[in-house]
């Protein structure tokens, strides 16, 4: 029966506050992404180095061979890419966005094209790819030709050495050193939908519009601080192939929660993680979508020894548990039965009152000689990282593996002077001048 609205309270009145749902808002983000409209197809500054006018559209083979010739001979341009994550194991690519200083193109990868030429070009290391926040976007080149890319420069990266915060997100990288303004970004839109409507394709066209004036300005930066050789080092580990393909010796470590863990429990979530992994890839579907780590944590923690236990596991899928219960027991018997030399080591990371101290103490001295050199600490390391770094230096072990701030740029940057300022051998002075600190060693 319909409420009657003539005979209404006072409290019927009060509007009732909407309960925030992320599929609401994910809906309402779409509706706005393809809503059609008026958008401005002028960059909202004039540079040569920003090109103007709409995005060319690519969907044939003729058209993507002579925009990768274009794009060799010009020997630089940047790179972005669109694509859906949440739903596959693979991210869904769904637009790849390109910008020299004369044009914009968008190359549609659900058009049918094989983009083998163009992840070449990103393998070729006579041409420079700028990209920002890159690695989700060069992971197909190792995933397609088994090969790793190359000449990267990484803006998010290299404006953590040009006195800028680490991570920086482009639109905000953008309007600091260019004064143009991108827009509010499409997170929760489309991709995959056509035709793109105009609001996305300027959107798209905008994310790279801009990076070759932001790598220009990156660079005279850059060379005033003497720090281009540093940043070319750091873009360059960008390239290592190892970084996008599953690594069973280490991936486990990645789980969220693994430090809680004894060597016993560590081992089992070892097996437990690649197990995950080969499932999640067979069923096409992210692997922490397929089990959420907190699952594997508690697997781990409590590891099961029949198909019968399992339904008292919180949070394990019974999908999962109905047809890979087995799989699950075995994998944690294996683990529980390795020998004790075999299980991997647990981090002893548990430190005395006056050990934290130090550490802070010592963690407070990197993050000033690094502002102090107009690095954003949070590149070049981390107050774990110099728990280790302490331990190594304090208490030598030859058989261990050198801390990552003893090796390349991160030495010269802060692991030498560090070192000498733990073995009593330097004096760190700081002073405030004009806008910026200076800190040195004496």
């Amino acid at each position: 029966m319909a409420a009657s609205h003539s005979a209404s309270s006072s409290s019927d009145k009060t509007p009732q506050r909407r309960r925030y749902s992320r599929a609401d808002h994910r809906a309402r983000s779409h509706e706005s992404a393809h809503a059609e409209g008026p958008v401005a197809e002028s960059p909202s500054i004039d540079n040569p180095l920003v090109p103007s006018g709409p995005a060319g559209i690519v969907t044939q083979p003729d058209q993507l061979h002579g925009l990768v010739d274009h794009l060799r001979s010009v020997g630089s341009f940047g790179y972005d890419s669109e694509f859906i994550g949440e739903l596959t194991y693979f991210p869904k690519l769904c637009l790849i966005q390109v910008a020299s200083s004369q044009r914009v193109a968008l190359i549609d990868p659900l058009a049918g094209l094989d983009l083998a030429p163009f992840w070449e070009l990103l393998c070729d290391p006579a041409v420079e790819k700028i990209a920002h926040a890159c690695q989700q976007d060069v992971e197909p080149v190792v995933r397609h030709l088994d090969r790793q890319p190359a000449n990267i420069f990484d803006t998010q990266v290299a404006a953590a050495f040009a006195g800028l915060p680490y991570p920086v997100s482009l639109s905000k990288l953008v309007y600091e050193l260019t004064g143009a303004r991108l827009g509010k970004g499409l997170t929760f839109s489309h991709w995959d939908q056509r035709p793109l409507s105009a609001m996305q394709l300027r959107y798209a066209a905008d994310d790279v519009r801009y990076l070759p004036l932001v790598r220009q300005t990156l660079r005279l930066r850059l060379e005033a601080l003497g720090h281009e050789r540093w940043a070319r080092e750091e873009c360059a580990t960008l390239c290592d192939a190892e970084l996008y393909r599953f690594d069973p010796k280490t991936q486990y470590l990645r789980v969220r929660g693994a430090g809680s863990l004894q060597p016993r429990n560590l081992a089992v979530l070892r097996e437990l993680t690649i197990w995950r992994d080969a499932a999640a890839r067979a069923a096409d579907v992210p692997p922490r979508a397929f089990l959420k780590d907190e699952v594997l944590i508690d697997l781990a923690r409590n590891p099961v020894t029949s198909v019968e236990k399992l339904d008292r596991v919180r949070g394990l899928p019974r999908p999962v548990e109905a047809e890979h219960g087995p799989e699950i027991v075995a994998v944690s018997q294996r683990a529980l039965d390795l020998p004790a030399e075999a299980l991997p080591a647990q981090r002893d990371t548990e430190q005395s009152p006056s050990e934290k101290f130090r550490t802070d103490a010592l963690w407070a001295a990197a993050q000033c000689l690094c502002a102090g050199r107009s690095i954003d600490p949070a590149l070049v390391t981390s107050r774990q990282e110099i728990v280790e770094f302490t331990a190594h230096v304090t208490r030598p072990d030859a058989a261990a593996r050198p801390p990552r701030l003893l090796a390349g740029w991160r030495r010269d940057c802060l692991g030498d002077p560090l070192t000498r300022l733990l073995q009593g051998n330097a004096r760190l002075t700081a002073a405030w001048r004009g806008d910026s600190l200076n800190a040195k060693m004496e």
